[in-house]
């Protein structure tokens, strides 16, 4: 055989082995930890099997509320980056896990990522361990389909709903209580666990409140309101309302038919129940606490900067409203000032500061109950029209001036510098605007400034640490004197951010770092190129078998065509001899 029809077979074989390999040289995505299906389920089965295993069979986790857990996750986790098989990677579950707390309880979980900088879900320097603990156990390359996350978001609340029992089972502890409470007894366990709730971590209030309740409304104003939530969940409650009529329907039973609701008696965990559902229903009492706080501080932003002078902030607190005593050494550990001015001098942030350890309402081991975000409504705007990990400038541009016609009295415009930057920020990464980088919420905070908080680089602060002492955190009578005492330039008043000249802009984003963050190490892949590379893959396939077959038939002919030379030669020479 001549060198040529070899060469081709080898050429032939080597093509062949190209084509046996993956056509993507991305690693495979991990296998389900939750899931191990052994038969067609529908995405609901899927939902309630990913719940069992991940709780254990016999937690009662209803279909209704994994199906209300996957409608508030589904629009930030179609936006988030993706491996080929739709999976996210643990940066990018956690930040969607702590968005999904936050914008649905105002609940902090200790163990998710504190904001956009950090990404270390479940890494070994996070001291928090029920919830960090079961992410550690992972492989770090893991990741996680959409039905494990809804899991994960089921497992974290019984986590949270763990750490309550414990309170409540100590209140029984104190309280001498064994067996099903009478109805008369329940006001009492109630009321206590509320205290030792919101107060845990201070036994000493604790003790003295239990001691004289009736001196409790004087010490703590907002009592008589957790008096009213309090009764008012109790009324409420699916559960517990349903409980106590069946409970008066057998009590009528045993009595004759005579209602006595006085004779009806609860389980352990019917209370533990009913204090779950205060506890989750907490953060609509908060929204108007944290609404009247940024309303404050909103009045003394004259100039639209989502900034507050730290002069009339201190003032304020002089004036009477000591809920602005922070000392800027404490404002600035929780990244809610702003000193990168030398004119303007220090300025509390509002959004920062409102979602800062400052305004939590309750700060437990396991979660902080916090202020909500208002830039989660914009956020959420742009995931579901953009429905991917990133998009290009012209359409976030227009996305925005929609925001702002139908939230504002602003006609959708926004001064050249800001649309710079966000060109900027394109180019960085091939033309398009990662969504959940930290460069992009910047851009939020700049185009919405009392809505979106700013984001601080990784490590630089920590917006949900409490001081050991909270009256290191205040600032001394002469402190808030000198700085109330300092002069407080202003730009043009009223101007909004859409209206501010170019050198007004320039003046006020002297604190932009263009440093970016992402919150996942995949790539940035939008929704339709997840389905077309298994088509992509198919086409390649057909090509390389037609390369192939193509040089099997090439080198075929070849061989026959040795063999008829061959015949050729040994005919003449039998000619010849």
């Amino acid at each position: 055989m001549s060198s040529a029809p070899l060469s081709s077979l080898f050429v032939a074989i080597f093509l062949a082995w190209c084509c046996s390999l993956p056509v993507s040289a991305a690693p495979p995505p991990s296998s389900s930890a939750f899931l191990s299906p052994d038969g067609p389920f529908t995405p609901d089965d899927l939902l309630l099997r990913a719940a069992d295993e991940t709780l254990g069979v016999g937690h009662g986790v209803g279909l209704e509320r994994l199906q209300m857990i996957k409608g508030a996750i589904s629009t930030i986790w179609r936006s988030l980056p993706k491996s080929h098989a739709g999976h996210v990677d643990r940066g990018a579950l956690g930040y969607a896990l702590n968005r999904y707390f936050i914008k649905t309880y105002g609940l902090a979980v200790m163990g998710l990522e504190m904001d956009i900088n950090v990404t270390n879900l479940g890494t070994e320097q996070e001291p928090y361990k029920e919830v960090s603990g079961f992410f550690a156990q992972m492989a770090p390359e893991r990741t996680f389909s959409f039905e494990e996350g809804v899991a994960a978001a089921v497992m974290i609340e019984e986590f949270v709903a763990d750490f309550e029992r414990k309170i409540l089972e100590e209140v029984y502890i104190k309280k001498g209580v064994k067996g099903n409470l009478k109805d008369e007894q329940l006001d009492s366990i109630m009321q206590s666990f509320v205290l030792n709730w919101y107060f845990h971590g201070d036994p000493d209030t604790i003790e003295r409140a239990e001691k004289r309740p009736w001196a409790i409304s004087r010490a703590f104003e907002d009592w008589p309101n957790f008096l009213v939530l309090l009764n008012g969940t109790r009324r409420s409650s699916k559960h517990f309302s349903g409980k106590f009529a069946k409970k008066v329907y057998e009590a009528r039973q045993v009595t004759g038919g005579i209602s006595n609701a006085m004779s009806v008696k609860y389980s352990f965990e019917d209370v533990h129940t009913l204090m779950k559902d205060f506890t989750r229903s907490f953060g609509n009492y908060s929204r108007s606490q944290c609404d009247s706080v940024r309303a404050k501080l909103t009045k003394m932003d004259t100039s639209n900067t989502g900034r507050v002078p730290l002069a009339t902030f201190h003032k304020a607190a002089l004036d009477g409203d000591w809920h602005f005593s922070e000392s800027l050494a404490y404002l600035r550990h929780l990244g809610a000032i702003d000193e990168s001015s030398s004119w303007h001098g220090p300025r509390v942030i509002i959004p920062n500061y409102i979602e800062s350890a400052s305004n939590c309402f309750v700060a437990l081991d396991d979660y902080r109950l916090c202020c909500q975000s208002t830039c989660e409504s914009y956020m959420d705007a742009f995931e579901a029209a953009i429905e991917g990990p990133a998009a290009e400038p012209d359409l976030i541009l227009a996305l925005t001036a929609k925001i702002i016609e139908e939230n504002t009295e602003g006609e959708g415009r926004f001064p050249d510098a800001l649309r710079q930057q966000l060109l900027k920020i394109s180019r960085a990464h091939d033309g398009q605007v990662p969504l959940h980088g930290r460069l992009f919420a910047q851009w939020l905070h700049y185009a919405f400034p009392s809505e979106c908080p700013f984001p601080h680089v990784s490590g630089s602060v920590d917006k949900y640490e409490l001081p050991p002492n909270f009256e290191r955190a205040l600032a001394s009578t002469t402190e808030m004197r000198k700085n109330a005492a300092a002069r407080v330039p202003s730009m043009k008043a009223g101007a909004r951010p859409q209206s501010r000249s170019n050198e007004e802009e320039s003046d006020w984003m002297t604190h932009w770092i263009h440093e970016e963050e992402l919150i996942s190490q995949l790539h940035l892949q939008a929704p339709w190129e997840a389905t077309a590379l298994p088509i992509l893959k198919n086409i390649a396939g057909a090509i390389c078998f037609l390369v192939v077959l193509s040089g099997i038939v090439y080198v075929f002919g070849e061989l026959r065509r040795v063999d008829v030379l061959r015949s050729s030669i040994d005919s003449d020479k039998l000619h010849f001899i």
